[in-house]
């Protein structure tokens, strides 16, 4: 009677050993749906055997003979260990998604950055070059005094200098030319030597033909696995939330419900194992790390540039003053080193240009045996190299149209299998039209108004996720944003809408453009995130405090007004109320003190 054997295997790391589809002995092939008769099968077989009497020993209808000693059972054979697996695709791909998260958060904190340090470096800048710009005045009146001198001695050295270094030039001009068409006249006909070589070519052939076999296969495995993940993944979430009928299909396909701490990106990929996950996260944090410095720089040179500009110039305008020190001598030294340079170019060029082309037939005749000799090398070098890369590319195609498409098949199958498994014994989740709006939903963010958030979390797989975390960051800040926010895990093929108070904008809040960020993570992993920009406004009269050490005080007058306080520079107030030289002024809800009210004198306070 034939035995049916099944494998299935759900990664590429074991693609080859397990053929991924199920085979019969006879050479028909199963689906997934047939596994499960095949293993009852099996089964019963096992359990048939197990209940027959053992054979082995004396043969039936024959008694044991006196003298006759059974044959030792054959010792049992020591465990094989496991053939190494191959983690160079795991990290790949790991250092492609890490670089992607890498990229979106330097661009952010970059641009941050360089703002600020744009700002800093501008205004530093614009105050040194104002007060220095007056040395050039200085500079102009030294110019003319010390040239002739340095006119004479700059044609002396001049001469000495073009003439050595010309005859220098000279030689080599002659040595290059000769070995020049020596090498070109060589060269071309030893290339053609080259490409006329049989064996070049037929080495070339056998090289492509064997990497072929075996890169075409693990891609063609690769991409089937990736494509077959990908399209489960489509229909699972096409059919979200019908949870019965999906729970069918992995039933039938003897596929169970057990939790599976491997994160999708890993699976989808086809990466289970402890080598391949340890390679990924290696590759993941290598390519994020590069990936986050190079976004970093170009966001933080952006914003440096769009902010030291305008600091610069208006820093140069407010100290721009004459500065003469020094300038006198420094323009007499450039004077004399500008004539200096004049007159050495002059008598350096006009020798130079005499010696240099002089004819030096000695080193011509070197040259050309040189470059003759080195030509003849180099060419045929080259036609058999390009003679190698014909064979080598026919050879390749050749195989890869053989391997490619039944790897591929094989490779869509087990994709296929591993995303049901995936979504079978994990929570998957997702993050839908996120949104933040303010509480009384007038489209205006005001001061002091709550800021909310409203999502939809979506849970594609069977097992019911952990909490969702989810963090919010204000790009400019003067937001009050609520520390720990996070929802309640999503049942498996279920949904979740949220609506959260995230935080409360200052009282003393800047009317001004300004953008929130939040990132939803399930264990550590992110499942969503969104960037909105929003205008905010203030009907309050805020002042700024221009100085440090400013007094708020009782009552507004110069005479005896009694002390309430002391602020600091750019400590925001609100402003309630005028009385001759004095705002009358009450604390923020976001400052520090114990004080109320009080008054500050008008030449104290700019208003927002």
């Amino acid at each position: 009677m034939k035995k049916t054997f099944c494998a299935a295997t759900l990664f590429p790391s074991l693609l080859i050993a397990s053929g991924v589809i199920f085979a019969s002995s006879d050479g028909a092939v199963k689906q997934l749906s047939d596994v499960g008769d095949s293993v009852k099968q099996i089964i019963q077989e096992q359990r048939d055997s197990h209940g027959k009497p053992p054979t082995h020993g004396v043969k039936p209808g024959h008694p044991g003979q006196p003298g006759h000693q059974p044959k030792p059972p054959k010792p049992p054979q020591p465990p094989q260990p496991p053939a190494p697996v191959d983690t160079s695709h795991a990290y790949k791909d790991g250092m492609r998604d890490g670089s992607e998260k890498g990229a979106r958060e330097g661009r952010r904190e970059g641009h941050s950055d360089g703002i600020n340090a744009g700002e800093r470096d501008g205004r530093r800048n614009g105050t040194n070059e104002g007060d220095t710009a007056g040395r050039a005045a200085g500079r102009r009146d030294g110019w003319g005094v010390d040239q002739a001198a340095g006119t004479r001695q700059g044609s002396a050295d001049g001469q000495n200098a073009g003439t050595n270094n010309g005859t220098e030039a000279g030689k080599r001009r002659c040595y290059d030319e000769g070995y020049t068409n020596g090498y070109n006249v060589a060269y071309a006909e030893a290339k053609q030597l080259g490409l006329q070589d049989a064996a070049s070519y037929s080495s070339g052939y056998a090289k492509g033909q064997a990497d072929a076999a075996v890169i075409e296969v693990e891609n063609g495995q690769k991409a089937g696995y990736q494509a077959g993940f990908s399209q489960r993944e489509a229909e699972l979430e096409s059919s979200f939330p019908a949870m019965n009928a999906m729970r069918g299909v992995f039933a039938k396909s003897g596929l169970t419900m057990r939790a599976m701490d491997l994160p999708i990106e890993l699976a989808r990929k086809g990466y289970a194992t402890p080598e391949e996950r340890r390679a990924y996260e290696k590759g993941y944090k290598e390519g994020y790390r590069r990936s986050y410095r190079r976004a970093y720089d170009a966001a933080k040179r952006d914003g440096y540039n769009e902010s030291y500009h305008r600091a610069y110039r208006r820093a140069y305008d407010a100290h721009f003053s004459i500065s003469y020190r020094n300038g006198f001598a420094e323009g007499k030294e450039q004077g004399y080193q500008e004539a200096y340079s004049a007159a050495y170019n002059s008598a350096y060029g006009a020798y130079y240009e005499e010696y240099s082309n002089r004819e030096y037939a000695d080193q011509r005749a070197l040259g050309l045996n040189n470059g003759q000799a080195v030509g003849q090398k180099d060419g045929f070098a080259a036609g058999c190299a390009e003679q190698s890369k014909r064979g080598y590319k026919a050879g390749y195609e050749k195989m890869a149209a053989e391997v490619y498409p039944g790897a591929f098949n094989a490779g869509k199958q087990s994709g296929i299998a591993s995303a049901d498994k995936y979504y079978s014994e994990n929570a998957v989740l997702k993050v839908f039209d996120i949104a933040f709006y303010d509480e009384n939903n007038d489209g205006k963010f005001e001061a002091s108004e709550n800021i909310m958030l409203r999502a939809e979390v979506r849970n594609f797989g069977f097992q019911v996720s952990d909490d969702v975390a989810i963090v919010v960051r204000s790009e400019r800040g003067e937001v009050v944003l609520v520390p720990d926010l996070r929802a309640d895990g999503v049942g498996g093929r279920a949904k979740a809408v949220l609506n959260l108070n995230i935080g409360k904008l200052y009282d003393v809040v800047s009317p001004d453009s300004d953008a929130l960020y939040v990132t939803f993570s399930e264990k550590g992993r992110l499942v969503g995130d969104l960037r909105q920009p929003y205008s905010r406004t203030n009907p309050n009269k805020v002042g700024v405090v221009a100085k440090d050490g400013t007094s708020v005080t009782k009552k507004a007058t110069w005479f005896f007004p009694g002390k309430v306080t002391k602020l600091n520079r750019g400590e925001k107030v609100i402003i309630t109320g005028e009385k001759g030289d004095y705002y009358k002024v009450r604390k923020s809800e976001v400052s520090d003190g114990n004080w109320t009210e009080g008054y500050i004198s008008k030449g104290k306070l700019s208003v927002q």
